[in-house]
């Protein structure tokens, strides 16, 4: 037997804030733990009370329930509203412990379910009324080398991405990965949208800017024999920026290589790191701008402006003047700006773009939920994200060099001792690769960043994100953080449910 009835919602609001006290405090016989904003709702579990005839016999509990929802129908309109539709309630069947399965003909918000949830349990023979919460299996994805992803699942290190997997893939969240562009990889390659080769110049730095810089002489040239154009494949080799777009959104549950972190999102490579991995500061400010959708002369306009920038690079130097005013316009137009702090185990406030106002700072942490002995620290972190360790220092330096001393040849030989606790990622040629750094960490970040924005009933800021990853993250104990990890290591799962709500 299927009985049907129908309830006006609007009848039901005014009812319910008619005796708002009591629905500002509900009780556990009305659970709403778990519902959130951006769901819907058309399934009810019932539960009356035992010794009540409701209990004893489906029938009663079905014509009880019509009787009381359906003294609704005499109102199709709330004072000073248009007329409103109404929601056929049925009844559907008594489950094996005695509760009832009730059904709404059509999807409800959080607002209208909490309303006809409250009207279930004016009935005092209702012992509890909850949602039919749906479930399904914990996302695993089929990747063949993601069970070496230690950095996504690793319950001390990783960022606890499966659970946020089960809320957001990141889909329609576009993020720009200012960096060396792309090589081609076909777990990856489906997830790029159209970037741009910002590098202005073929001409290298200066040998002595190359030297100084610890570089071979001809670093930062194009290699690619042009200046500016719409073709931003990795000339130079670097495989960097192929790496973190692929920590980003390598193509997920494809049975190849290796998972992303929001990995139906989509990447917008954009090239401004040439040989050697180096770029100069100009350039690399028309990239940021120009992935935010900003105008840079004689250039086309970005066609997928993105909500999130990951910038893998920067220098040691205060933050200039340019690269401010860039960020500044870049967030006042709701992109979210995610910097790697650098990896010389300094203060970050040292390090630009990460010591930027308005930008997500983010430090490393290895696999045993350590800061990296490389990653730089300080008040400036907003978030440490999983970056590995692929080389340690010398077993008389101990897990930590000493604060504001930066790894070097002789303290920390970087020689891959045990390159698998590293961050695996795309590199050229369809092939994958471990690699350690904050440059790894970030990524993480601004991955985890589109699967917020991706669930969020409105785009976080900047503002909001931050503190969102601040009361999210997981702390990391000050004896396994010389220097100071900000909050701690990132809490996907968390903060993408807080993002949702």
């Amino acid at each position: 037997m299927r009985t049907s009835l129908r309830v006006s919602l609007a009848s039901a609001i005014t009812l319910v804030l008619a005796s708002a006290p009591a629905f500002a405090q509900p009780t556990e016989r009305v659970w709403t733990r778990g519902m959130a904003s951006n769901e819907q709702y058309s399934s009810f579990i019932v539960k009356y009370r035992d010794g009540s005839s409701k209990r004893v016999s489906a029938t009663t509990a079905q014509d009880a329930l019509k009787k009381r929802l359906g003294i609704q129908q005499r109102s199709k309109r709330s004072i000073g509203s248009a007329p409103t539709s109404t929601a056929a309630v049925t009844h559907q069947r008594r489950m094996g412990g005695g509760a009832d399965v009730v059904t709404t003909d059509k999807a409800l918000d959080l607002p209208e379910a909490q309303i006809l949830m409250q009207r279930i349990a004016d009935d005092p023979d209702v012992e509890y009324v909850q949602p039919n919460y749906m479930m399904s299996a914990f996302a695993t994805p089929n990747d063949p080398r993601y069970g070496e992803q230690w950095h996504y699942s690793n319950p001390a290190s990783g960022a606890r991405l499966p659970a946020a997997w089960d809320r957001s893939t990141g889909q329609g969240v576009v993020v720009a990965v200012v960096d060396s562009g792309y090589l081609n990889n076909n777990d990856l390659q489906a997830n790029l949208l159209p970037g741009y080769d910002m590098i202005s110049s073929t001409r290298p730095f200066s040998d002595w800017q190359c030297i100084i810089g610890g570089m071979n002489p001809g670093c930062g040239g194009s290699d690619d024999g042009d200046g500016r154009d719409a073709d931003a494949f990795d000339a130079s080799g670097i495989a960097h920026g192929t790496h973190v777009a692929g920590t980003v959104a390598a193509v997920t549950n494809n049975q190849i290589g290796v998972a992303g972190v929001a990995y139906n999102a989509k990447v917008v490579p954009v090239r401004v790191l040439g040989n050697q991995g180096n770029g100069g500061s100009a350039d690399i400010i028309d990239g940021m701008l120009w992935s935010a959708g900003i105008n840079v002369p004689n250039v086309p306009a970005n066609a997928n402006p993105a909500e999130v920038i990951n910038l893998s690079l920067g220098g040691r130097r205060a933050c200039s003047p340019a690269e401010q005013d860039a960020i500044d316009d870049i967030t006042a137009q709701g992109t979210i700006v995610v910097v790697a702090a650098g990896n010389s185990n300094l203060d970050v406030s040292e390090f630009a773009p990460a010591n930027c106002k308005g930008v997500i700072a983010v430090a490393a942490n290895d696999q045993g939920g350590r800061r990296a002995f490389y990653s730089n620290y300080g008040a400036g972190i907003h978030i440490t994200a999983p970056g590995g360790e692929t080389w340690s220092c010398r077993a008389s330096v101990g897990e930590f060099l000493p604060l504001a001393t930066p790894p070097n040849q002789t303290n920390c030989a970087p020689t891959r001792q045990h390159p698998a606790q590293g961050i695996l990622s795309t590199v050229g040629n369809n092939a994958f690769d471990f690699m350690s750094g904050t440059s790894m960490a970030a990524p993480h970040v601004a991955g985890i960043v589109a699967l917020m924005q991706a669930v969020a009933p409105v785009p976080k800021t900047t503002d909001q994100v931050k503190e969102i990853l601040r009361r999210t993250a997981r702390p990391i104990a000050a004896a396994n953080c010389p220097g100071g990890c900000g909050p701690g290591i990132v809490d996907a799962a968390e903060a993408v449910k807080a993002a949702s709500n």
